[in-house]
């Protein structure tokens, strides 16, 4: 009697699961291909926004500190590896100064155009951690990454926060998937495109440590776990070695970067929090009148922040002087007299309280709000830029809310979307 069963055996079976004969069912590759684009909608739709972005600003002469990055990354095409008229260092003009060099393009469209493929990029990177992080919300917190006003119309811009950001994902990607080797790697890469990215390195390597390896602190578990954090040290040891040569944090434009402790950002971070996430926080209403009711040490605690606020809060530096900014005109009236600045600390107060009842997937990711405060404090300029870490972390850290309050949030996005972009476009204000 013949046996028509397929022969388990076989090489061939075992390496495609397949023989002619075999019962195993196999998905064909039309069924996979439109399973995937269910899944990943986000992509396409990051895709055509992002194309239909660059496609408004192609033909958009340089915009507020777009030209200075434009002068770096010329000067590198013109034999100048070492542009030093921006505080950073040049990793960002090393990467579009290939790509120019590279296609023989260096129209400024073209620089724009590779911006926005990096950036492309980094919302996929944001795509696949949140799938790593909370898989079913993972297109809904991607909606919200993509089209948040203060950060969307930046992935169509010639500058180093998104590259920068990017970097820092894939770091924390490879953490939470225990690769602390490349965790580490893209740590470093991102380091070279901003230095300040050493307080988010740090978070990354205590977050994993946590996820990991916590409470291993005795010296036997040490010796088992410390070198896989080799990479981090070696990261450390490159930017303490770095701050030496270069005598400071900063590469250029030092008079206006100083290393000081300001607290202009740490108050206007919650400012901004407050109407990004405003659905959410008008729902954590009455979990802040309980948490209240629980935790009465907060009202003194928020009495103290008031009057740090009164004496510590000014609006300063010269770059915050300059009125063609928006967030420059709100931190001027946040400044104006006692009456704004009482009204601006409520709405503070509020955000603070809204963050401490809302929950995080993971105990290890609340390391997120004393790197985000010590991130904040080392800053003297209050600048937008400075928030995007931080809130596309909470976005992605944050429970997964419901899709009535997604839907408003992305609602409430519309307008000061378009506002900011057809103001970019005719030059008129600038985030």
């Amino acid at each position: 009697m013949n046996n028509l069963a397929p022969n388990t055996n076989d090489p061939k079976t075992i390496l495609f699961g397949k023989k002619t004969g075999s019962t195993t069912p196999q998905k064909p590759a039309a069924k996979l291909i439109l399973d995937f684009c269910q899944n990943n909608y986000f992509l396409w739709i990051a895709f055509m926004t992002l194309a239909g972005g660059f496609l408004f600003f192609k033909n958009m002469t340089p915009r507020a500190d777009e030209s200075i990055h434009f002068e770096q990354i010329i000067s590198i095409l013109q034999g100048n590896p070492f542009p030093n008229s921006c505080p950073y260092l040049p990793g960002y003009y090393w990467t579009i100064a290939f790509f120019a060099h590279f296609f023989h393009n260096f129209d400024g469209s073209a620089l724009r155009l590779w911006t926005t493929i990096l950036s492309f990029f980094c919302l996929t990177t944001f795509f696949f951690l949140a799938k790593e992080i909370d898989k079913p919300a993972a297109n809904q917190k991607s909606l919200t990454f993509l089209f948040f006003p203060i950060l969307c119309p930046f992935f169509l811009l010639l500058y180093t926060d998104v590259y920068s950001m990017m970097f820092v994902l894939l770091s924390l990607f490879f953490a939470l998937k225990r690769h602390l080797w490349l965790s580490g790697i893209f740590g470093i890469l991102s380091l070279i495109v901003r230095q300040d990215n050493i307080i988010w390195l740090a978070f990354i390597a205590g977050l994993a440590y946590f996820e990991s390896y916590y409470p291993e602190y005795r010296w036997q578990d040490i010796k088992r776990w410390l070198p896989k954090f080799s990479v981090f040290f070696l990261a450390a040891i490159l930017f303490v070695a770095f701050v030496l040569w270069n005598k400071g944090l900063v590469v250029g434009d030092r008079q206006d970067h100083p290393f000081t402790l300001s607290c202009g950002n740490f108050f206007f971070t919650p400012f901004l929090f407050f109407f990004l996430f405003l659905p959410m926080n008008l729902a954590n209403g009455r979990k802040i009148l309980s948490f209240l009711k629980r935790y009465k040490i907060m009202i003194p605690i928020l009495i103290e922040l008031f009057l740090v606020y009164l004496f510590f809060f000014e609006v300063r530096h010269p770059f915050n002087r300059l009125g063609r900014w928006i967030h420059n005109l709100l931190l001027m009236q946040m400044d104006k007299n006692l009456l704004n600045q009482t009204l601006s600390f409520l709405v503070i107060a509020y955000s603070i309280l809204s963050i401490c009842v809302t929950p995080l997937r993971r105990k290890s990711f609340y390391l997120l709000y004393p790197c985000s405060i010590l991130f904040l404090l080392l800053h003297p300029v209050i600048e937008v830029r400075y928030t995007f870490i931080i809130f596309s972390l909470f976005i992605l850290f944050k429970e997964k809310e419901s899709e009535r309050i997604t839907l408003f949030t992305l609602a409430t996005y519309v307008v000061p979307l378009l506002c900011l972009l057809i103001s970019i476009l005719d030059n008129s204000f600038f985030p």
